[in-house]
């Protein structure tokens, strides 16, 4: 039984190219059956590893004792592990989020926090069938179906082809012990109804249920593929300055058409829904008007659609300035000022230096040609500092950035790409260590 899980879970990593033996590994452990038998598992298989469990303090008593399950677990296994408390219910009282939204991005940001090459979760091909009828109920489209995906950016799913009962299965011809999250055993949550009364009747019907569902959503994620990836190709021909060419648009077929609608929708910060996807080529079609959201609206005009914000220019062309010495600029209706400074000096206290120069200096010395301020292009990335993976610019600027000034957002590059991004901070290739010599330190002001 082991041999041939490992040889499932060792064949999923290949598949999709996961990851590299010589690459580290965060395992996401919560102590359950899933994520105990995913750290042992790529253990086994000789992966350098190391995990980290998130206390959320939602279940008082029940909480703690899973923390220190994790930490004896990780203790008797000789692997190193990262602990977090968290306060869910205040962070999401704040934020009015819900328990499940504001819990997920903690512990997301948890996980980002600690030095790794890629994020492991025991996601499994019972949650997969678990989503994938939960979004059928509510109404999805073709990505819906497809579930949870085995890759997205640096989170991997080694597990995702593996049932339930086959890694209780593992665990328990290893004689390995788990904890059991209560709330998991009644129908209070949509997802246990479905796991608990859906899932068994579908199994009366056809036993080979998960078999018949993981070669189903192997087909549903080619065809999701194939349609993300066409769209992606026509959308810089289609948007152009944040414009979308109507009749470029209205040429393509609807389920790329549709999929181009929801990428100008993304690059916004917008809602992505079925009715605002409609209406967009509804407008479209009829050279008209569509209230998106509040004071926004897309507006079509001499064939092109745009975004109208009450009478708010919204910038629409790019901008490009190219620093060629220290000293103020302009950008939209941004000030930069640039400055160099010296720090290879005995009074100079790095530790101090980058707490008043926080997330608005950069080594010059590492800098590979010039500076050079521009609006952010299609695919742009940056690996921020002490971040083990690269982040999308285009994400990182729809979370700090309303769209009325998402466009005047400064981004600078060089000749190697992003090297900083407004709110978020520097590329960790320009970061200052204590070998740094010379320091480019800026500050950003409105124009009032």
């Amino acid at each position: 039984m082991n041999d041939s899980f490992l040889e499932k879970v060792r064949s999923t990593i290949n598949k999709y190219s996961m990851f590299e033996k010589s690459e580290r590994l965060l395992v996401c452990l919560s102590g359950g059956a899933d994520s105990v038998s995913l750290l042992l598992c790529l253990k086994d298989l000789g992966y350098d590893v190391r995990a980290c469990h998130v206390n959320h303090q939602l279940r008082g008593d029940e909480s703690d004792r899973d923390q220190r399950f994790c930490e004896d677990l990780c203790s008797e296994l000789g692997v190193e592990l990262f602990t977090q408390r968290i306060d869910v219910k205040a962070y999401c009282k704040q934020n009015s989020l819900s328990i499940e939204e504001g819990a997920r991005k903690l512990r997301y940001d948890v996980f980002r926090s600690v030095s790794a090459d890629k994020i492991c979760t025991a996601h499994t091909l019972s949650d997969c069938l678990e989503t994938t009828i939960f979004n059928l109920a509510r109404g999805t489209g073709l990505k819906g179906l497809c579930s949870i995906p085995p890759v997205r950016e640096n989170i991997v799913r080694p597990l995702i082809n593996c049932t339930r009962d086959e890694i209780v299965g593992f665990l328990n011809a290893k004689g390995q012990m788990f904890v059991v999250d209560s709330t998991n055993l009644s129908d209070e949550y949509t997802r246990n109804k479905i796991r608990h009364n859906v899932i068994p009747v579908l199994e009366s019907i056809n036993p080979s249920l998960f078999k018949s569902y993981e070669n189903t959503i192997g087909f549903l994620r080619s065809d999701e593929q194939y349609l993300a990836k066409t769209a992606e190709k026509l959308y810089p021909s289609v948007c152009v300055n944040n414009k979308i060419e109507i009749s470029g648009l209205l040429e393509l077929a609807p389920p790329v058409r549709d999929r181009v609608v929801v990428r100008w929708l993304e690059d916004n910060g917008l809602k992505i829904s079925k009715d605002n996807i409609s209406f967009i080529v509804a407008a479209a079609q009829n050279n008209g008007k569509f209230n998106i959201s509040g004071d926004l609206c897309a507006v079509c005009s001499k064939g092109w659609m745009v975004l109208d914000q009450m009478g708010k220019n919204l910038p629409e062309n790019d901008l490009t300035v190219e620093i060629t010495s220290m000293g103020d600029y302009s950008y939209f209706n941004r000030t930069i000022h640039f400055e160099l400074l010296d720090i290879n000096r005995a009074d100079v206290d790095i530790a101090n230096f980058h707490k008043k120069f926080t997330n608005c200096c950069m080594d010059y010395d590492k800098i590979k040609g010039g500076i050079v301020i521009h609006t952010r292009r299609p695919g742009d990335s940056i690996r921020l500092v002490n971040r083990q993976f690269s982040s999308s610019v285009r994400k990182l600027l729809n979370s700090s950035f309303d769209i009325s000034s998402r466009k005047s957002a400064v981004v600078m590059y060089d000749n190697d790409g992003a090297v900083f991004v407004e709110k978020s901070g520097a590329a960790d290739r320009v970061k200052i260590t204590e070998h740094t010599k010379k320091v480019v330190v800026f500050s950003i002001k409105d124009i009032i």
